[in-house]
């Protein structure tokens, strides 16, 4: 007599395995997300800085904006497409500190668990709360540069 089918046995060891690669899997997942929103935080703040440089060279003043006015017309929309930027629903984005000389960019993580912040200044210089694991402190460092 021959059976057709599988074995209480042998569906239990395929579901255990399913269970033991799902468990590796999805924290490497979640965690490649989470860099792939910090680096779409630390390209949109490239792009406030860039209106922001060029909101200064004609008005001689950087300007401090909220995520509410960062596409203004009258403000750093006038010079950058930030409708993205603006409408971004994972991030917060702001410029406090301008003055003449100096702005800080910062983008605080809106949605997710964490409270991470990515911070560029006027200089170029990367700073904030990010995980290490996401580009954060050791990496931060090591890639500054300007975003001009």
């Amino acid at each position: 007599m021959r059976r057709k089918g599988f074995t209480l046995i042998e569906l239990i060891i395929v579901v255990i395995a399913i269970g033991i690669l799902a468990t590796i899997a999805v924290p490497q997942y979640l965690k490649s997300v989470e860099r792939a929103k910090s680096a779409k935080a630390k390209n949109a703040l490239g792009l406030i800085s860039q209106a922001e440089k060029m909101y200064r060279a004609e008005k001689d003043a950087y300007v401090n904006v909220t995520n509410a006015t960062i596409n203004s017309n009258t403000g750093l929309g006038a010079f950058v497409e930030l409708d993205e930027v603006a409408n971004d629903p994972d991030w917060d984005y702001a410029v406090s500190g301008a003055s003449t000389t100096a702005f800080l960019a910062t983008a605080t993580r809106s949605a997710g668990s964490s409270q991470t912040t990515i911070t560029l200044d006027q200089s170029g210089s990367w700073g904030g709360t990010r995980p290490s694991d996401l580009g954060g402190a050791a990496a931060a460092s090591s890639s500054s540069s300007s975003a001009t």
